[in-house]
C-alpha cells in the first residue's frame, strides 16, 4: 500500500550494444556524478525475477529505487514514493526524464493492466498539484484504517512507512519516519487532510529547506545513536546530519528546528572531532545554545534509538538490546553483532531438518550443542522456545571478562547469542538480552 510508479522503457540494446551490466554501469556513473543534493548511493545486482539491476538510494527514508533490465533493451524502473513525500516523487520523475533524454530512452505509454505507469501521473503531464493531491488521498485512507482499526487487538497498527527490521517497544502512539503520531493526529488528518503534509519527510518541492530538514530529523529519528561516536561512521553520521541541518537553517531561518537535539549532537561531534563544523553560518552555535536552554526540559525528545530496539535477524529471529549499540553484519551477513559501553553481542542461526525434509524438535536440536567445561549452566523455556547458556570468565588481552554462551531452539530453527560483559554486574543484562531472542 503506497504510492509509487512503474515505468518501462526502450533503449538501445542490440548485438552491438552494451551488456545489461555494463549499461546499468553507466547509468550509475551518471546518477553518482552530480555533484548537487541529493547525493546517491547505487549499487547492482539481481532483483526478486534475477534480472540484472540498479539499485537507487536518494532519501534515507525511501525504499531503493529498481532499474532492471528484464532483456536487452528492455528497461523497467519501480519505485515507492509516499515514504519520503511528493517532492521526493517529483523530483524522481523529473531525475528519470533527464536519465531518458541523456541514455536515449524512449519511455512505453501508460498500461494500467500491467500496472505500468505512475501513480500521480506526473511522470507524463508533469502537475505537481496532482502529486500532493494523491499522496494527501493516500494518508487520508490510511488514517481511516487505522482510526477504525487501532482498538482492534487483531489489527494492532504500530508503525506506519517505517522499515520493517527495527521495532522500538518503549515508544508509545504509532511510529513515523518524523516520530510518533497520536491517534487524535490521524483523525485530524481525516477531517483536514492538508495536515498531512507534516507526515512526509520531503513534502517539498525541491532541493531546499524543506528537504535538508526532512532528510536530518529522519535520521535522527531512525538512525542516530544518542552518545559520543563509538565507530567513524556514526561521527560521519552526526556531522550530516548537523550539516543538514544548518543548511536548512541558513534556507528558511524560521522553520521549527530540534534546537535541543541540535545542541546535543554538536557536543558529541566536538568530543568525538574535536569540532563541529559550520559551512555557512559561523556564529550559529551560540543560537543553537540558546534556543536549546529555552526549551522544557519535560518535552519529549527527538530520537527512536534512546530507548531499547527490537532488532529482525537472520532465520526469523529477533533480539531486543538497548538501541545506543552499535552493529554490523559480517560473514557474508550470517553473523552480527553489536557492542557498546563493555557489552558485546554475537548473534548467529541455522536451520535443521531430518532426512523427510521434517524440521527436528527443538529438544533434540539444543541436545546437538557442545558445552564448554566449567560453565554454569543455565536452562530457559518459553512456549516453544528452549534455550540453555553457559556462564563462565573469559580473558581478552588480560582484560576479565564475563562470556554467556546462550542457544535458544525452536523445531527446525537454533540461534546462538555470544555475549561477553567486562563487569559482573551485566551478567543479569547478559541473561535478560539472552532470553529476549524470540522467532
Amino acid at each position: 500500500m503506497g504510492v509509487g510508479l512503474m515505468v518501462s522503457g526502450r533503449y538501445d540494446g542490440g548485438a552491438d550494444g552494451p551488456s545489461p551490466e555494463d549499461w546499468l554501469e553507466q547509468i550509475a556513473s551518471w546518477l553518482e556524478g552530480h555533484e548537487e543534493e541529493p547525493l546517491m548511493l547505487c549499487h547492482i545486482g539481481l532483483d526478486q525475477k534475477d534480472q540484472p539491476t540498479l539499485f537507487v538510494q536518494i532519501h534515507p527514508c525511501a525504499e531503493d529505487i529498481e532499474l532492471a533490465i528484464p532483456s536487452p533493451g528492455e528497461f523497467v524502473v519501480t519505485a515507492k514514493t509516499s515514504t519520503a513525500g511528493p517532492g521526493y516523487h517529483v523530483y524522481l520523475c523529473d531525475l528519470l526524464n533527464r536519465l531518458g533524454e541523456q541514455f536515449g530512452i524512449e519511455w512505453d505509454a501508460v498500461d494500467e493492466e500491467d500496472g505500468v505507469g505512475d501513480d500521480t501521473g506526473y511522470f507524463l503531464h508533469g502537475n505537481a498539484d496532482t502529486v500532493r493531491e494523491e499522496m494527501l488521498r493516500w494518508l487520508g485512507a490510511l488514517s481511516r484504517v487505522i482510526v477504525e482499526n487501532l482498538g482492534n487487538d487483531d489489527t494492532q497498527i504500530r508503525k506506519v512507512s517505517m522499515p520493517l527490521n527495527y521495532h522500538y517497544p518503549d515508544c508509545q502512539g504509532i511510529l513515523t519516519p518524523l516520530g510518533p503520531r497520536s491517534l487524535d493526529w490521524f483523525r485530524g488528518v481525516i477531517d483536514n487532510p492538508v495536515l498531512g503534509l507534516a507526515f512526509f519527510p520531503w513534502s517539498e518541492e525541491g532541493v531546499g529547506a524543506g528537504f535538508f530538514l526532512g532528510r536530518a530529523l529522519t535520521r535522527m529519528w531512525q538512525e542516530v545513536r544518542w552518545r559520543i561516536p563509538i565507530i567513524e561512521d556514526e561521527g560521519e553520521l552526526l556531522m550530516d546530519v548537523h550539516l543538514d541541518l544548518e543548511r536548512a537553517h541558513h534556507l528558511n531561518p524560521d522553520a521549527e528546528f530540534p534546537w535541543r537535539e541540535w545542541r546535543e549532537i554538536i557536543e558529541y561531534l566536538n568530543d568525538y572531532f574535536g569540532y563541529a563544523d559550520f559551512q555557512r553560518e559561523p556564529e550559529l552555535e551560540a543560537e543553537i545554545q540558546r534556543r536549546a536552554e529555552a526549551i522544557d526540559p519535560a518535552q519529549a525528545t527527538v530520537g527512536y534509538r534512546r530507548g531499547t530496539v527490537e532488532a529482525k535477524l537472520t532465520g526469523g529471529w529477533q533480539i531486543t538490546i538497548p538501541g545506543a549499540m552499535a552493529e554490523t553484519w559480517e560473514a557474508a551477513g550470517e553473523t552480527w553483532s553489536a557492542w557498546h559501553g563493555g557489552r558485546t553481542i554475537w548473534f548467529t542461526s541455522w536451520s535443521f531438518s531430518g532426512e523427510t525434509e521434517q524440521p527436528v524438535n527443538a529438544q533434540t536440536i539444543l541436545q546437538t550443542r557442545e558445552w564448554p567445561e566449567g560453565g554454569e549452566m543455565h536452562d530457559y523455556a518459553d512456549g516453544r522456545m528452549l534455550g540453555r547458556a553457559a556462564l563462565l570468565p573469559y580473558e581478552e588481552e588480560g582484560t576479565p571478562l564475563w562470556n554467556l554462551i546462550g542457544y535458544i531452539a525452536v523445531d527446525g530453527k537454533l540461534a546462538q547469542c555470544n555475549i561477553y560483559v567486562q563487569s559482573e554486574c551485566d551478567i543479569a543484562w547478559a541473561m535478560d538480552v539472552w532470553k529476549s531472542l524470540k522467532n
